[in-house]
Parts: C-alpha cells; structure tokens; sequence
C-alpha cells in the first residue's frame, strides 16, 4: 500500500512512512545497543577466563615449588631409610604443611611406574591432563612432582555472568519495547489528528480549484488554517485573476484572428492551386519540349548521314554534326528523367563489347571535332545483364565528358574487361587534375563553369549505378583522369529466375 505508486504520494502516506520508518529505525538501534552488549560482555568473560587461569596457573607453581621443598627437605633427613618409609613421612608432611587454597587445586607425586606416593585426595582418580598442571622431576628418586588446578571454577564464574547478562538484557528489552509502544501510541494519535487536519484542507482546496477552472471563482482564504496552505491559495487566486483577465484578452483576439485564419486559408488555397497549375504547366512544357527537340535532332543527324553517303566529309558539317550529337546526349539525360518515376527499365542480356563499340563510333565524329583521338581496349564477347537505356546514359556520359574535358590532340582511352568477380568499363583522358572529386555526381555541381552543361549527366550516372550495385572509382591526378565502373557478374540461374 506504502509503495504503489512511487510518483504519486500522499502526506498520509509520508507520514504514514516516517513512521513505521521511526520504529524501524528504533528497532534496529535497539538492536545494534544488545550486539554491542554482548560482544562486550563476550570479550569481558574471555578476558576473565585467561585472567583466572594466569592467577591459577601461578598458584599451581607456587605450590610445587612448596611441594619440592617439602619432598627435598624429608628425603634429606631420611635418605638412609626405606623408599616405603620416605613416601610414607613425605604424605604425613604434605598433609601437615600444605593448606588447601581451593577444592580445585590439588598436588600429587608420582612414581616413575605411574603408581602415585601421593595425590591430593579428592582428585584420587584424575588424569592430571589439564592445562593448568605445573610439573617437574625430583631426580634422587625419579619421582614427579605435580601441581594444578581444575578449571570447572571459572566455569562456574563464567556461568553467573551469563546469567546476570542476560537478565540484564532482558531489562533493558523490556525498557525500550515500552518507550516505543509509548511512542508509538503518541504518534499515531499525532498523525491520525494532523492527517485529518491536512486532508480536510487538501479536500477543499481541491474542490475550490475544481470550481475556479470552472467560472474562474476565487478561494475563500479565511477558511484555511495552515500558513503554507494559505500561500499556495494566494497564488492560486492571484494566478486566477491573471488568467480572467488573459482570458477577455483572447475572446477579443480569438474572433479577429478566426477572421485572419479564414481568410488566409482561402488565399493559401489560392496559391496552392494556382502553384500547382504551374508545376503541371512546367512539367507539360519541359515533356513536349524534351520531344519536340528530339525531331529536329533526329532530322538533322539524318540529313547529315545522307550528306556523307554521297558526298566526302565536310569539316563544317563535322562541327555541327559534333554539336546535334552533344545535344543529343543532354536530351537523352532529360527523357530519363522526366520517365525514370514513371517508367520500369527492365533488365536484359547485353552484348557489352558490341554496346559499347556501337557508342564510341557514334561519338568518334564529336571527339574528332574536338581534335581528340579515342582508342578502344575493348574484350570481346563481354555480356551483362543491365537494361540497355541505363547503360547507354553511363555509357555516353563518361565518353561525352571525358571529350569534354580534355587536352587537344591527346588521346582518350575507353576499356572494357572482365575479373573475376566483375567487369569493368573505364573511360580515361588528359586534361585537367579535379579539385573536388567527391563533388562531381552532386546534381548541378560543374568543376569547370566556362564549358558551360546542366551538371546532370554524371548524378544520373551515379543513380543507375547505386539502383543497380555499380562500383564506382573515380582517379585523377598528373592531369590525368580515369573513371571506372565495376559491374558485378550474374549468375546464368540468377538471370534466368
């Protein structure tokens, strides 16, 4: 009940808390106060065991040394007489001369055939194995001599402790059971009366907030009687008359701004649609454009064909010819543009060599234009599964750029050949180091400004090759540029599922 909700706590249940916290702690020093009794009370009776045992043992030497006085002196005075005669005299002497301390000393003399010449006789039949025995050999007679102390004594003393320790704890138990029930009782009737008193004025302050949200109607602060509740009213009616007077601020402000909103919203429409009638007007325009272009391209190429077929070439008619074969390249960047969220370019097997042997003569003529000379490092027979509008865009971007963007009267190389794990298409020229070679497939990004392009071509290019998991590598230095493009092999199984 304490704990169900730990971030949702009453003062009942604080109070309630602090005081089983305040017997728990009560029980726990009343606790700690025995342990600390009885380890003492544990250290006091060991202290006394080894102190008795010190006194005893002291005792029993002081008694042999008595005990060899005695046997010495006797055998002195009677070492002309019988064994039988001087054992019998040594007892009548000891029995004479040495006084009991305690009924737990005792001294005897053994022969050395462990028959006894005297004992102490109340210890008649002991074994004499104790700790506290003190011993020694009398020489003349091969005798020992022996004294000690039978340690059931401190036992004994031991044992009055004991039981005056533990009426002593149990004395004191009983003092502190009856303070705390004490306690107890005092503070449950303290926190039965302070917990009404709290609840009462925690129920109608919570009532009187339940009506201030309500018609925003303050709190009688007269009928509380805790100071700090009394300030938490304060402000709470304070905060009421700030949010009446907020409140006929915003009426007013709500009914013009509903006004603005309405007709924002209608202008907003307005511009929405008349936004949209433009994109859908652009994107006609840009189609019909796209295909309007085509024609006269395809015109102009044709006739140029024709021109050649009948008569030898005409370098003006190169230059133009180079020019529309340019053109026709932007357009074809366009198209697949404007078609690629529209249209699925399916996947086919590709005679890749014949492809691109096919796209380096129809740009041999631009490339000779531009006083280049292309060479081909083509592998025979290199097939691919791509769609071929996608492989003519990389295809004719890299050999369009690379007659670009070189030297005149330098070589262009274009490469075509397998590895084992793919086949790769390199175009490379000579012409200017890039600066920025992480930059040249962001759209619209141009390295060289004054050769003019729409910066499309190689972002298209780098589109199809991330759709279709085409590597790219892109080397450029000594002024000497070389784009690849890695193509990963199919599997016949692949391609045929």
């Amino acid at each position: 009940m304490l704990l169900r909700d730990k971030n949702n706590k009453s003062i009942k249940h604080i109070n309630l808390m602090a005081l089983v916290f305040a017997l728990l702690f009560a029980f726990v020093a009343t606790g700690v106060i025995i342990l600390n009794e009885y380890l003492s009370f544990k250290a006091e009776n060991e202290a006394l065991r080894e102190r008795y045992k010190e006194e005893q043992k002291k005792s029993a030497l002081k008694n042999l040394h008595f005990l060899s006085d005695i046997v010495r002196y006797r055998f002195e005075q009677s070492k002309e007489e019988e064994e039988s005669v001087i054992e019998k005299k040594i007892g009548e002497d000891i029995r004479a001369l040495m006084r009991q301390e305690s009924e737990h000393h005792y001294v005897f003399i053994q022969k050395k055939n462990q028959a006894f010449v005297y004992v102490t006789p109340a210890y008649a039949n002991a074994t004499f194995l104790d700790d506290s025995v003190e011993s020694m050999v009398f020489e003349p007679l091969q005798w020992r001599l022996g004294s000690g102390v039978q340690m059931q004594g401190v036992e004994e003393v031991l044992a009055h402790n004991q039981k005056a320790y533990e009426d002593k704890i149990i004395d004191f138990v009983l003092k502190i059971y009856m303070l705390t029930l004490f306690l107890y009782l005092v503070s449950t009737i303290e926190y039965r009366y302070v917990s009404e008193l709290i609840g009462r004025e925690i129920r109608f302050i919570s009532v009187s907030f339940k009506k201030a949200s309500q018609n925003y109607e303050f709190i009688d602060t007269e009928k509380i009687k805790f100071q700090e509740f009394q300030e938490i009213v304060s402000q709470a009616n304070a905060m009421i008359e700030q949010i009446k007077s907020k409140n006929s601020a915003l009426l007013g402000l709500n009914s013009s701004l509903e006004e603005i909103v309405v007709q924002k919203t209608h202008e907003l429409k307005q511009s929405v649609e008349y936004t949209k009638e433009l994109l859908e007007k652009q994107d006609r325009f840009i189609k019909n454009a796209i295909h309007e272009i085509n024609t006269p391209l395809s015109i102009i190429l044709m006739n140029i064909d024709l021109y050649n077929l009948k008569y030898e070439k005409n370098r003006y008619l190169l230059k133009i010819e180079a020019a529309v074969k340019v053109l026709d390249n932007i357009y074809g960047d366009l198209e697949y543009i404007v078609k690629k969220d529209r249209v699925v370019y399916e996947k086919k097997m590709v005679d890749f060599s014949t492809f691109l042997l096919q796209r380096v003569a129809y740009f041999e003529d631009v490339a000779e234009g531009n006083k280049l000379e292309m060479k081909t490092h083509v592998a025979p027979d290199v097939f691919i599964v791509f769609n071929e509008i996608e492989l003519q865009r990389i295809c004719d971007n890299n050999i369009s750029n690379a007659i670009k963007y070189s030297y005149e009267n330098h070589a262009l190389h274009v490469r075509l050949y397998e590895e084992k794990q793919a086949i790769v298409f390199a175009v490379e020229n000579s012409g200017e180091t890039i600066r920025s070679p992480e930059k040249l497939f962001n759209r619209y990004y141009r390295e060289d400004v004054a050769r003019g392009g729409f910066g499309l071509g190689l972002n298209i290019v780098k589109e199809i090759c991330d759709a279709n998991g085409v590597d790219i590598d892109v080397v450029s230095h000594e002024e000497k540029t070389c784009f690849s493009y890695r193509f990963k092999k199919e599997r016949d199984e692949d391609f045929t599922a």
